[in-house]
């Protein structure tokens, strides 16, 4: 990365941690064999991976048997939710979703299924009094929600959703929590029956995530192998990757709470630097409480321009950033998470998102800032000059 650029979308993941990349060139370098094999360094590839089990395992509060690798949170959040669902069963969902967890919903429907997006409000936050939350329980459906909003930073309220939930019978709850792992995340506090974690999003490998499942669950592979993962996923374990994974995952849990000031000291600055966010023609998305908003986070929305042509004109300005999710970037349509917050079509077109990380300083936020309100006022005196002809 030149220094002369800001990468400010670790939402989308993160650079690889030097002591993470220097592991994966080890083991890479010495060989790692097939896990599954009876040979001496079969044997030791077995370990490594087991190894990396026990210590996300560990971190979490569960037993080594509950983590399933996968190769990618998408594919946790599609094996748990093939376990879980039938056909007929009804899903409960939301507008804010990572569009993975929304392509799922819709395959649920195209198999007959039904699906109800629970409200949400000005925030992005769960309306968990809605009547669905009880009415989809009763009929022992199946949730499949995020944890924090990777598009508009908001932590969501789980605490009254999951009572109504479990107290109205429902089934399964999957909860992706691949932008809320820099959290404190213990699986038996946080009341899933399946919870997803990537690694990009920890400052390790991409291609590698974990499905955390209750004991009691059984799960249904997507793609049948030869017993790998406990017969739970086809194909040959990814071991350096698991290894990367489970060690930048430690790495991050021993630095969170330093982690967590820094990156609230980033947003002081960055939002010192930049003033009023309508002095620039934007709308602060998302939750303004520090408590109810992820680390380093901050979303915007413009009704003077896409969020495509915003992101394009940051980055040739030395920014680095992304629309509201970087999966919906070059489509041009509405964000449903915006437009479900109460937003206009025009500002549901034009969200960012600016994301910082752990190895950012205040200057380089400060500079984000000035970048940004730099832009903007280009962007909009062109568009008020073609307004005008």
């Amino acid at each position: 990365m030149s220094p002369a650029r800001i990468f400010a979308d670790h939402a989308a993941g993160s650079a690889v941690r030097p002591e993470v990349a220097d592991l994966l060139a080890d083991l890479y370098r010495d060989g790692i064999g097939n896990p599954n094999g009876g040979h001496a360094e079969a044997r030791r590839s077995r370990a490594v991976l087991d190894e990396a089990r026990a210590s996300l395992a560990a971190a979490l509060g569960v037993e080594s048997r509950q983590v399933t690798f996968t190769a990618s949170a998408s594919e946790g959040l599609a094996l748990a939710l093939n376990s879980e669902t039938r056909a007929k069963e009804p899903l409960l969902t939301s507008a804010t979703e990572h569009r993975g967890a929304r392509a799922l919903a819709q395959r649920h429907v195209a198999a007959g299924g039904a699906v109800h997006l629970l409200p949400v409000d000005e925030r992005g936050a769960w309306a968990t009094n809605s009547p669905l939350v009880r009415d989809v329980a009763s009929q022992g459906g199946v949730a499949l929600l995020t944890l924090a909003s990777g598009e508009l930073g908001t932590i969501q309220p789980r605490a009254d959703l999951i009572h109504i939930w479990r107290e109205a019978g429902g089934g399964a709850l999957i909860f992706d929590g691949v932008q809320a792992a820099a959290a404190e995340l213990r699986f038996d506090e946080i009341g899933a029956t399946h919870l997803v974690l990537g690694s990009a999003k920890v400052e390790g490998p991409a291609g590698i995530a974990a499905l955390v499942s209750a004991p009691d669950r059984r799960l249904h592979p997507l793609v049948p192998g030869g017993g790998q993962e406990r017969g739970r996923r086809g194909g040959t374990e990814a071991v350096p990757l698991a290894a990367a994974f489970a060690h930048a995952y430690r790495l991050m849990s021993n630095e969170r709470h330093a982690t967590q000031r820094h990156l609230a000291q980033l947003c002081e600055a960055f939002d010192a630097a930049l003033g009023n966010p309508a002095t620039h023609g934007l709308i602060a998305t998302g939750a303004s409480d520090l408590g109810a908003r992820l680390p380093g986070h901050r979303s915007y929305a413009a009704e003077w321009a896409l969020g495509d042509d915003l992101v394009a004109a940051l980055d040739h300005a030395g920014l680095a950033i992304s629309t509201g999710s970087a999966c919906i970037s070059g489509s041009r349509e509405p964000s449903e998470a915006l437009a479900a917050c109460g937003l206009s079509d025009a500002a549901s077109r034009g969200g960012i998102r600016i994301s910082f990380g752990r190895t950012h300083s205040v200057d380089e936020a400060r500079l984000a800032a000035a970048t940004l309100a730099a832009t903007c006022a280009r962007i909009r005196s062109s568009y008020t000059a073609e307004v005008s002809r």
